[in-house]
């Protein structure tokens, strides 16, 4: 059975090469490299010390408006063997105004109209816990942009699903944004704020920090382990062909961020299959 597993993941890494390849243009993590330390020189400087955090939690708020949504941040700080310090960062929002059905909702039957909305963390610059009163700190740069998806769907006569075609129509709230992710004493609450637009607010649900390297890719994050299991591509693979608003779409597994749970996910959680990193 185990072989059966690998060699069905291999077929999605060659099935997937060319995603891949996209999704490696917005990488799910990016890294603030000290000025002094040449990039390509970075893995040859031993750590010293190494801790992460990851935060995830529930949207109920944006503005005055009353809305559903999820966040996700995660933060490693490396000191070197130099005293330099390097920081690695990710964070996702996604959230909608629609009260009558969530981001992981059914898969309808019929055809649709959904509109949501996202931000993503394309540049981080400084993250760190307790600061000034917060358990939380993260800052840098962000885009968020209001997606219409138009979901166009056929059945057979039993009424089973036997295609499903989207149209996305993507436009810009804001384009390389400063903002702040603050997470209140006793993980409890946060706050996005981003210049442009309304402060996205809500509830921490799970949160982890640990003196140690993480692997951005393990979903589970109450599981305590830094690799990347089977149970792990099982979640993927169950969530597979899931958009918001249509099906179990969990922005978590979605790691090119294109609003779709496909086979460059599912390659990219089998490529760091067993990884500690």
């Amino acid at each position: 059975m185990k072989g059966k597993f690998a060699f069905a993941f291999l077929a999605i890494l060659a099935v997937s090469s060319v995603g891949l390849t996209g999704a490696s243009a917005m990488p799910f993590m990016n890294w603030n490299l000290p000025s002094n330390v040449a990039p390509n020189a970075s893995a040859s400087i031993s750590r010293t010390r190494v801790s992460y955090v990851r935060m995830d939690g529930v949207i109920t708020a944006w503005g005055s408006k009353t809305v559903i949504g999820s966040i996700q941040a995660q933060s490693q700080t490396t000191v070197l063997s130099n005293s330099v310090i390097r920081q690695g960062f990710s964070s996702t929002a996604i959230w909608t105004t629609n009260s009558s059905s969530p981001i992981a909702a059914v898969k309808a039957r019929e055809n649709f109209t959904y509109t949501f909305y996202s931000a993503r963390l394309i540049s981080g610059n400084y993250s760190a816990l307790d600061y000034k009163g917060f358990s939380f700190f993260m800052n840098g740069t962000w885009n968020a942009w209001n997606i219409t998806e138009t979901f166009t769907i056929k059945t057979n006569s039993s009424g089973y699903i036997t295609s499903i075609n989207s149209n996305q129509n993507i436009v810009p709230l804001v384009s390389e944004a400063y903002g702040e992710l603050t997470v209140d004493s006793g993980w409890s609450t946060f706050s996005l704020a981003i210049t442009g637009i309304d402060p996205l607010t809500g509830t921490v649900y799970a949160h982890v920090t640990a003196s140690r390297s993480f692997n951005p890719f393990v979903i589970d994050i109450g599981v305590g382990s830094t690799t990347v299991t089977p149970t792990d591509l099982k979640n993927v693979a169950n969530a597979y062909g899931s958009m918001p608003g249509w099906g179990n779409y969990d922005q978590r597994m979605d790691y090119a961020l294109h609003y779709k749970i496909d086979l460059c996910d599912l390659a990219t959680a089998a490529a760091n299959l067993n990884s500690s990193q």
